[in-house]
Parts: C-alpha cells; sequence; structure tokens
C-alpha cells in the first residue's frame, strides 16, 4: 500500500483539519487585531486625565444632575467607553448594573488598605497630568456627599448576556462557516464511492455477474479505490468460477449421458438371454467401471478444489521419485522407460496425497501418449525459490491451438486416443498444485512431445516432516 499523503484517506482528513484549524486560528488572530485596533482608535483622542477633571468641575458646579447627563453624552459619543459614578452603596447612579468583572474589580479595591481614604476627593486642580483609566476617584458634590467615579475603557460588556465576546462569537461563525463545507465535501468524498459500491454489491448479490464498480471509483488512488479494485477483482473471479461450475455441469451431465445410453442398450440386449448375454454384460460391468471412474475422478477435483493450503514440510525430490517408481511398472509393459533426474532434498511445504496424486496423473498421462520403447523425461531442479518439475514424452504433442485448454475438466484432445480417460486428470493436477500455491502449464517441446511443467514455492530452512 503506498501511504503518500495524497493516498490515504487518514491523511486527507488530518490535513483537511489541521488545515481547517490552521485558517481559523489566522482568520481568529486578524479578527482580534483589527476589533482591538478598532478598539484602540474608538478612544483616539481621549485622556482619562481630561475626563478626571471634567467630571469634577461638572460635580462641584451642577452636582449630580449634572454628572448624569455628562455621563449620558459621554455614552452617547464613545461606545466602547463606560462611565459608572458609584454612590456610597456602590450603585451606579443610573441603575446600569455593573459588569462582572467591574464587581470584582470593585471588591477588591475596597479591600485593598491602599485604596482613597473617604475623605479625599477629587478636584480639578488636584488631578496630575497622567492618570490611568483603571484608578478610581472621588468626586465632591455641592451637598457634601461622594461619587466614586470609574472609567470602563475598551468595552464589550453588552454582549455578556450571550456569555460571549465579539470576537468569540465572530470565531465561533468563522468556524462553522470553514468546517461545515469542509467536512461536507469530505464526507461527500468518502460516502459518495461507499454508495456506488453498496449499489454494484446490492447488483451482484441480486445475481447480476457483470456488475462492477464504476471506473471513476476504481481509478482512485485511495483505499477506496483499492477496495473497488478488489472488488472488481473478485466480482471477476465470482463470474469465472460461476461460468466454469456451469460448463463442468454440463460436461459432467454430457460425460454421463453416453456410458448411460450404453449401459441402457446393454440391459435391453442382455435381457434377449441369447449367446451374446454375456458379452453385454461384460458391457455393462465396464461402463459401470467407467462411471465409477468418472463421479470418482469428478470428486477428486472437487476436493482438491477446497484444499486447504499444506503446512507440513516434504522432501518434493522423495515424492516424485516415489511417483517415478509406480509409473515404471506401468510402463514396462509396453517397454517405456521413465528417466527420472530428481536430485534433492527439496523441501516444499505440501500434502503427500494430493501432490503425489497431481504428479502422477501428469506421468501417466506421459507415459499413455509416449511411444513404445520410447523415454518419458522427469527433472527436478531448484530455480529462483522455486521448485521446477518437467515431465517430458516423446509422443506427437499437441496443436499450439489447444494447448491453453488442455487443464479444463472432461477436454480431450483431438490427438487423443479414443477410450483414454475422463479428461479429468490434468484438470485435477492443476487443482491440486493450485492448492500448493503453484501453477501448471504445458508447451510442445522439441523436435517432438509434450512438456508439463509444475513450479512449487521451496520452505527453505524448514523442517521436514
Amino acid at each position: 500500500m503506498t501511504w503518500l499523503p495524497t493516498r490515504s484517506l487518514f491523511w486527507r482528513a488530518f490535513l483537511t483539519f489541521w488545515g481547517a484549524m490552521a485558517a481559523i486560528l489566522v482568520c481568529g488572530m486578524v479578527l482580534t487585531a483589527a476589533v482591538a485596533w478598532l478598539r484602540f482608535n474608538s478612544l483616539d483622542g481621549l485622556s482619562p486625565a481630561s475626563l478626571t477633571r471634567d467630571a469634577a468641575q461638572v460635580a462641584v458646579t451642577e452636582g449630580e444632575p449634572g454628572l448624569r447627563r455628562w455621563v449620558d453624552a459621554m455614552d452617547a459619543h464613545y461606545s466602547a467607553l463606560k462611565i459608572y459614578l458609584l454612590d456610597d452603596r456602590d450603585a451606579d447612579i443610573l441603575g446600569r448594573r455593573l459588569p462582572a468583572r467591574m464587581r470584582d474589580w470593585l471588591a477588591a479595591y475596597r479591600a485593598s488598605p491602599d485604596r482613597l481614604r473617604e475623605t479625599e476627593y477629587a478636584r480639578a486642580d488636584r488631578i496630575p497630568e497622567r492618570v490611568s483609566w483603571w484608578d478610581p476617584h472621588l468626586l465632591a458634590l455641592p451637598d457634601g456627599t461622594q461619587r466614586l467615579l470609574l472609567f470602563l475603557p475598551f468595552d464589550s460588556s453588552h454582549w455578556e448576556l450571550l456569555s460571549l465576546t465579539p470576537v468569540a462569537l465572530a470565531l465561533l461563525l468563522f468556524a462553522l462557516a470553514v468546517t461545515a463545507p469542509l467536512c461536507w465535501a469530505l464526507t461527500r468524498h468518502v460516502a459518495g464511492p461507499v454508495a456506488l459500491l453498496r449499489q454494484t454489491t446490492q447488483a451482484l448479490s441480486a445475481g447480476n455477474l457483470a456488475a462492477r464498480t464504476p471506473a471513476k471509483v476504481a481509478a482512485r488512488h485511495d483505499e477506496i479505490g483499492l477496495l473497488a479494485r478488489d472488488f472488481n477483482a473478485m466480482a471477476e473471479r465470482l463470474n469465472a468460477l460461476v461460468g466454469m461450475r456451469e460448463q463442468l455441469l454440463h460436461s459432467i451431465a454430457h460425460e454421463l449421458r453416453s456410458p448411460l445410453a450404453r449401459l441402457q442398450l446393454a440391459l435391453e440386449l442382455a435381457r434377449n438371454k441369447d449367446e451374446r448375454q454375456a458379452v453385454q454384460l461384460d458391457r455393462i460391468e465396464r461402463e459401470c467401471e467407467r462411471l465409477d471412474a468418472l463421479v470418482g475422478n469428478t470428486l477428486r477435483l472437487a476436493r482438491m478444489g477446497a484444499l486447504p493450503a499444506p503446512a507440513e514440510v516434504r522432501d518434493l525430490a522423495g515424492i516424485v521419485a516415489a511417483v517415478a517408481q509406480d509409473a515404471r511398472y506401468e510402463a514396462a509393459g509396453r517397454g517405456v522407460r521413465v528417466d527420472c533426474d530428481a536430485p534433492g532434498p527439496l523441501p516444499v511445504r505440501a500434502d503427500a496425497c494430493s501432490l503425489s496424486s497431481a504428479i502422477e496423473n501428469v506421468l501417466r498421462n506421459a507415459v499413455r501418449y509416449n511411444p513404445d520403447e520410447g523415454t518419458v523425461h522427469v527433472r527436478l531442479r531448484p530455480a529462483g525459490g522455486l521448485a521446477c518439475l518437467e515431465i517430458r514424452d516423446e509422443g506427437p504433442g499437441v496443436p499450439e491451438s489447444e494447448l491453453p485448454a488442455l487443464f479444463e475438466p472432461f477436454y480431450r484432445s483431438a490427438s487423443a486416443k479414443p477410450g483414454t480417460g475422463t479428461g479429468l486428470g490434468l484438470s485435477i493436477a492443476q487443482a491440486a498444485v493450485a492448492a500448493h500455491r503453484g501453477r501448471i502449464h504445458a508447451r510442445n517441446a522439441a523436435p517432438h512431445g509434450l512438456a508439463v511443467s509444475i513450479e512449487l514455492p521451496i520452505a527453505p530452512g524448514a523442517a521436514q516432516s
């Protein structure tokens, strides 16, 4: 699997998430800076010292009503600045509720030993040139009472009802605006192909063996594309298996029909009870044997197709030598020699019984088509991590056009001898070799003859059993 960022759903989701976070962070920083600049700019030209002097002058000349008007005028002109005048109960003279942070600050101020003495008050001629926005001042009224003057610059208390500041609310809205389309696009990027895969799976399960995932999904370079390609490969294999099963059933039906027809004919003739009855009974016996062999080989082919991967390690050279020795007995009657060259040991993971059967089917087939007094050559060699077994006869060979079909069930070459076998030997051999994670193929040898090669993976360093 390729783990490039553009080829993994993990990396796409990861980069999409952190890309959105980076965009939100950058925009949040810009928005915060812009709001801060606007707040500072809104108070440009205002001086807390001059405002305090103005308040002190208004308090002396106009009293509390004048202070009320002055605070209202300041609120109307400067939205980012709040001015509070508190009485001796720490209540605002305009009846406004103090912001939470102002109440906390006032409580700390009252508890501080450095706070202004109650007898002090601010007069215009006593206010210094430099005054902080956060310095409290006592203002004296004409009737002798005092009011505490507090400034709250850069105010956003009107947002406290929502428990949000303008910046936080703007960031939240921006985060929603950024993440919502990205999440939608990412969801469509994943859910869209998955929906198409689901539709294709439903079509396949409904019996449409030609169903395949769309090309745009299979062409993707990520896990979904890999899944789509694996699904198409599975569908191809399933289609081939179903087609092979149908062909096999058709072939079995055809192969069974011929001996059954001959059995019926022989049975009818045997009922005449004439001098040919013994001959017909012999024919019935032979046809029953052929049927038994056909059924047995068909069952063997089915078992080979379902054979699990073998785990035991065997010496392939010993298996080949034993099969060759048995074949010599059958070949000796026609004067055919079996020349076996199988140096060992060559360890392979194998089921001895099924692998011996596969090699025996190929070797008997070579002996059968080899001319009398000829030689069947058996060679076993290691090559590139594979154990390569070649069985070559000196017969007429097979037309090139028929080579690909040699391993199909019930296939018989046009040059096959009449009445020789059921056409399942090479199919059984192919199924057994495939179960051993190997491969088998045939070619015409020079100057004549057919060579069948079996290649099996060697199990290096494994203990033989």
